[in-house]
């Protein structure tokens, strides 16, 4: 081989070095200036949500979960009651309607005598539980001892003995009405209003979700109520009050703001959540962890889940008709994100269900309003009212508009009574009817509305 050819292929050794170090120059570049752009996009959003006022740690959420130093704590008193409260087995209860496996009967049948003995026996095994938490349901302060620095793994033991709480004043209510004691019954209806209030700025979203259940439970205590008993003027504004004061309280920010905070907490550092979590604990899966964090694919993950939560946070102050296509756009943005973001997709919910149960709880509140104000005119003019406008000023200030589609309540006199309804999820009008009680195993459940009917 002559010189010359020697030199030509040294010469191309060269250049495919150079190449290779170039390229592995130009990874270097673009892997820092990723990982700079990853941490500064993530510097950004951590100082708007401190701008805005809000917590980003878990022990700066803890704080920020506060009532004022010299207010007195409903907490105090419900948890008290919690411990006089006699929970009854499995077999006792069974026959026990929302305790057990039993169902309370319609709104216009009177309780079975089995049944009535029974929950007469069950409210007095609670009767020092059931003064404690009238008393505590009338404080207007709340904070229950959880500890939210544990982020994502926070306990919330209240939750449970709330919902039981909630079903005793219920049936307490539903039995006095069966009595015709009506001022008792509006009072342990009003009561359970108020146990459902003390979770109102508890900023977790399982916790904003029992708040709403337990919303309903009082709601169907005081269709209950109506229907079985007849109120004056004074115990139907007091249930209005109740009512009007549930629907302020509605809000799923503080769920979304404490969602955001553990969210952030993982994200820095989810080995603290548990070996559990992801899948496993074992010492191949920190090494995938470490190196994951390591090229800044956590913090990417990040990134994108604080600009989802964002979204979800505006969601909720839109327009109550306007929030459900909102969630849904910031979840279909969810659901198009590359799966290639394990951490993002290991801890986000489409919260957009969320947002569907916070819309139906405020459809159900606003249709008891109204339906409380039918029973208040009523009451002064003998029938009721032909359309809804009626009431406007003296019962109602405007007629409330359908969370779901920003149109009136709808209103329809039925042989007896009458239905206030909303829409519904569905956006469709189907007259008032009301969801099955029992569905049908197989069959696809029939549309259905939002009601509060009363049929006397």
């Amino acid at each position: 081989m002559n010189d010359g050819v020697k030199a030509l292929q040294k010469r191309r050794k060269i250049r495919l070095s150079h190449v290779l170090i170039a390229l592995l120059l130009a990874g270097v570049a673009a892997f820092a200036i990723f990982r700079l752009s990853t941490k500064f996009k993530l510097r950004a959003r951590i100082d708007a949500i401190y701008a805005a006022g809000y917590p980003v740690t878990g022990a700066e959420l803890d704080q920020w979960y506060s009532i004022p130093p010299d207010a007195e704590n409903a907490a105090h008193i419900i948890e008290e009651g919690f411990s006089f409260y006699e929970a009854w087995d499995k077999d006792k209860s069974a026959p026990l309607p929302l305790i057990g496996r039993a169902e309370l009967p319609a709104r216009t049948q009177p309780l079975p005598k089995e049944m009535k003995t029974l929950i007469a026996q069950y409210i007095a095994d609670n009767n020092e539980a059931l003064d404690l938490f009238h008393e505590g349901s009338q404080i207007e302060d709340c904070r229950y001892p959880i500890d939210l620095t544990a982020g994502l793994v926070t306990l919330t033991p209240n939750l449970t003995e709330l919902r039981s709480a909630v079903m005793l004043l219920v049936l307490d209510a539903v039995l006095h009405a069966e009595n015709g004691l009506s001022q008792s019954a509006t009072r342990s209806a009003a009561s359970a209003f108020g146990l459902a209030r003390s979770l109102a700025r508890e900023p977790v979203t399982v916790s904003q979700l029992v708040r709403a259940a337990c919303q309903n439970l009082a709601l169907s205590a005081v269709e209950q109520v109506v229907n079985r008993t007849e109120l004056t003027e004074e115990q139907l504004l007091e249930l209005i009050a109740s009512v009007n004061e549930s629907e302020r309280i509605s809000d799923m920010s503080c769920a979304f703001v404490g969602e955001r905070c553990a969210g952030i907490g993982f994200f820095r550092g989810p080995e603290s959540v548990g070996p559990d979590f992801m899948g496993g604990g074992g010492p191949i899966f920190r090494s995938v962890l470490a190196l994951y964090k390591g090229v800044g694919m956590a913090d990417a993950d990040a990134v994108i889940y604080l600009d989802l939560m964002e979204g979800y946070l505006k969601a909720a102050q839109l327009p109550m008709h306007q929030r459900l296509e909102a969630v849904n756009a910031v979840d279909a943005r969810l659901r198009s994100t590359s799966k290639v973001h394990v951490m993002l997709h290991s801890i986000m919910p489409a919260l957009s269900r969320i947002t569907t149960i916070e819309t139906r709880a405020i459809a159900h509140l606003r249709a008891a309003q109204v339906a409380l104000a039918i029973q208040r005119y009523r009451l002064a003019a003998d029938r009721f009212p032909d359309k809804l406008a009626d009431l406007v000023p003296a019962y109602i200030e405007t007629v409330p508009k359908d969370p779901f589609d920003g149109n009136d309540l709808r209103y329809k006199k039925l042989e007896p009574g009458f239905v206030v309804y909303s829409i519904g999820e569905d956006l469709s009008d189907d007259g008032g009817k009301e969801e099955q009680r029992r569905k049908t195993r197989g069959q696809e459940p029939p549309n259905w509305d939002v009601v509060f009917i009363v049929e006397r």
